[in-house]
């Protein structure tokens, strides 16, 4: 993986590292506490660590003091791989355990270590907005009677509760413009965005692991209920068809695709990928949109031009998934999908076998 590349997805992972000291040290509690991290990534994958350093408890993140921050040159001071600079955020619950460690300070910034994190490959940095992460942490973030929280509702009715909010890709962001971020959000189909008054305390304990993901804005969610029910993981054949056009793009040699699928175990659905050209190889990430919940997933298609036609075939993978598709997994599947050169006319098939 690339110096540059890898940073960037260390930035995504760390942000939903554990990140909490004992409350007391926060005046007033954790609510709309501000804080900043730095993350030290140490060595190369397989044998690579990221640790992640946070001030709350110890100091605000001055702003005069954050900005004079430099990655690169800090890398090289710490003997770092590569330093990731990830701030301003927010908390939002108004209180919080978790482990922590020593204490170190960055040129006067005092900092707390909140997480050690093992970087064995690509896969475990890799991250998408609305995307799942399970990590490894012990916390409990507590949300007092009265509080109004800011949720994402995924397809089949499972729920994120946002940790905090963050002001890296919008430094204006603040509290007060949360409850109307829904229209700001590059929602997937089928995903919502709500605020709602709490009738009692909201507590969610993680033991071991937990669930995160992050919107488009980075601001960071936690995993509060689920709705498929506990039970035996089964292996199924799939075999969907569909039809697809392309709508859009996302940025140079990009494509924006949509389209509807139907077939074995699903039902009828609708797609809708992103693919990006490079040489003669088609990546894409896509979602497939249920009505009892969605499957994330990853394709990598060679393809080949004939006349006014693209031809594609490869494989592909599901990563993921909400409501009764939570858990989802499948590798190996086989991809086909043919199109004229405009995009307006295509024809997807995929075959293969999942577990969930």
């Amino acid at each position: 993986m690339r110096r540059g590349v890898l940073g960037l997805a260390v930035v995504a992972l760390a942000v939903a590292a554990p990140a909490a000291a004992a409350p007391p040290a926060v005046p007033g509690g954790l609510r709309d506490a501000r804080y900043c991290e730095i993350i030290e990534l140490k060595g190369t994958p397989p044998g690579a660590t990221a640790v992640v350093w946070n001030t709350i408890g110890l100091n605000t993140c001055p702003a005069k003091q954050w900005k004079a921050f430099d990655a690169a040159k800090l890398a090289k001071e710490l003997g770092d791989t590569v330093v990731i600079l990830n701030g301003p955020r927010h908390f939002l619950m108004d209180s919080a355990t978790a482990t922590t460690g020593g204490v170190k300070s960055f040129h006067g910034m005092r900092m707390t270590r909140v997480a050690t994190i093992p970087i064995h490959s690509a896969a475990d940095v890799a991250q998408m907005a609305y995307t799942d992460r399970t990590i490894a942490r012990n916390n409990t973030w507590t949300w007092k009677r009265g509080r109004t929280v800011f949720e994402l509702v995924a397809p089949g009715g499972d729920t994120y509760v946002m940790q905090s909010y963050a002001q890296i890709k919008d430094p204006k962001l603040s509290l007060a413009d949360l409850p109307k971020l829904g229209k700001r959000l590059a929602l997937p189909d089928g995903w919502h965005y709500r605020s709602r008054k709490l009738k009692s305390d909201l507590v969610l304990i993680a033991k071991g692991t937990a669930t995160v993901l992050q919107d488009d804005l980075q601001n960071t969610y936690q995993l509060a209920t689920t709705t498929r029910k506990p039970g035996k993981r089964v292996k199924r054949a799939v075999d969907i068809a569909g039809t697809t056009r392309t709508t859009g793009s996302n940025g140079p040699n990009t494509a924006i695709d949509r389209g509807t699928v139907t077939g074995t175990p699903f039902g009828a659905g609708s797609l809708s990928l992103l693919a990006t050209f490079s040489g003669s190889t088609m990546t894409a990430t896509y979602r497939l949109l249920f009505k009892d919940g969605s499957i994330a997933g990853t394709a990598t298609l060679p393809f080949t031009v004939s006349g006014n036609e693209i031809d594609f075939l490869g494989s592909g993978s599901f990563t993921g998934g909400t409501g009764a598709y939570r858990g989802i997994t499948a590798s190996g599947l086989e991809v086909h999908d043919h199109n004229t050169l405009d995009g307006q006319n295509g024809t997807i098939t995929v075959r293969g076998f999942e577990q969930h």
